[in-house]
């Protein structure tokens, strides 16, 4: 894959991880605090991944973001600070604890965390990235 044709799959993966936050927004107000941490877990996904394809071309198959941004660190000489790794840690679960939520308890404190952590890393992200 050309790094041009890279560049804009990783501007779908981008916009794909914006929608899911600003999705995960609205389902905090409405109450639906385990689709909020779900999708911020899957917003940050998404944007490690593209970066990873416009780099690298390709990404790993997996959903732990501590992974997807240690690969992303070490691969591209990028120092990851330790509260965006810390975040990536937080989140990580939330891609299956989320959907069997027997497991775990979801409240809006839970929820505006996840999403805190969500719009840290992404916006690091943007900074470091020029996304």
């Amino acid at each position: 894959m050309s790094f041009l044709k890279r560049i804009v799959v990783e501007k779908f993966w981008f916009k794909k991880s914006e929608e899911l936050l600003e999705i995960g927004k609205k389902l905090l107000n409405d109450g639906y605090f385990w689709h909020v941490c779900f999708s911020s877990q899957q917003s940050i996904e998404f944007a490690l991944k593209g970066i990873l394809v416009k780099y690298k071309g390709s990404f790993p198959f997996t959903h732990d973001l501590g992974e997807i941004m240690e690969k992303i660190g070490n691969e591209l000489s990028v120092k990851v600070p330790e509260n965006i790794m810390r975040d990536c840690d937080f989140l990580t679960p939330h891609y299956t604890m989320s959907r069997y939520s027997q497991f775990a308890e979801y409240n809006k404190r839970k929820a505006e965390e996840c999403m805190s952590s969500a719009v840290e890393i992404l916006e690091w992200l943007k900074k470091n990235f020029n996304i």
